[in-house]
């Protein structure tokens, strides 16, 4: 897979998470995959990232823009901003940055995620 494509894969990769795309989500990572959030608990396995993500209402209901996208072999990186719209509470920002580690060729499995977000003011 050359950069560009895989530039373009984790783009959409990291989008389908904001938009709810649970089915996209499935279809690209392994079975053992491995989600560590910095600050909590490792998630191990499909079901338990897709259930994480996907439980969370709150993060599919966010806006978001991706600054920067960097990849190296089989491992990358995405920075970015998320925004709350509000609701009830204030809004909120935080800058996130997702470091991947994929398996295959054209149809990458994620097979290691690792997330550090910092709340922003």
């Amino acid at each position: 897979m050359n950069t560009s494509s895989t530039g373009d894969f984790l783009k959409d990769f990291n989008e389908a998470f904001f938009k709810g795309k649970r089915d996209f989500i499935e279809q690209h990572v392994s079975d053992d995959v491995e989600w560590i959030m910095v600050g909590a608990m490792p998630l191990k396995g499909r079901q338990a990232l897709v259930d994480a993500a996907f439980g969370m209402e709150d993060y599919t209901q966010m806006e978001f823009e991706i600054d920067t996208i960097i990849t190296e072999g089989r491992e990358g990186v995405v920075k970015g901003v998320m925004t709350s719209k509000g609701g009830n509470e204030r809004e909120k920002r935080y800058c996130y940055c997702d470091f991947y580690e994929w398996q295959g060729e054209g149809e990458p499995k994620i097979t290691k995620m690792t997330s550090f977000v910092v709340e922003t003011k």
